[in-house]
């Protein structure tokens, strides 16, 4: 579960400064990547935004945001330590197949 690191209210398509991810904080920085749209550092504890791609699109940025999020979800939870596992697809698959469903189904409540 994440939880914002500030408990003032921000635009909900503007990534928080922090986000604690099991039990652990993770920063957030809005920057320039030079041509990616987000990263996650997982030494750091760090989840990196592009500050182009968030000025352009802040929708799409905050998907950036929820991508990188997943991906230290999943590492920090000890599967990003596994021997074979490859985290990019299993986070494509949440994005295209689980997210749809769970946003449809919320939709119809």
């Amino acid at each position: 579960m994440a939880r914002t690191g500030s408990s003032k209210r921000r635009s909900p398509r503007r990534p928080p400064r922090s986000v604690e991810v099991a039990g652990q904080k993770v920063r957030v920085r809005v920057r320039d990547l030079e041509g990616a749209y987000g990263q996650f550092w997982p030494d750091e504890r760090l989840i990196e935004i592009d500050r182009t791609h968030l000025a352009a699109d802040p929708d799409e940025a905050w998907l950036t945001f929820r991508h990188e999020l997943m991906e230290a979800a999943l590492f920090l939870s000890g599967v990003g330590y596994m021997d074979t596992y490859q985290q990019e697809p299993v986070v494509r698959a949440m994005e295209q197949v689980f997210f749809p469903v769970w946003d449809r189904l919320n939709r119809a409540r």
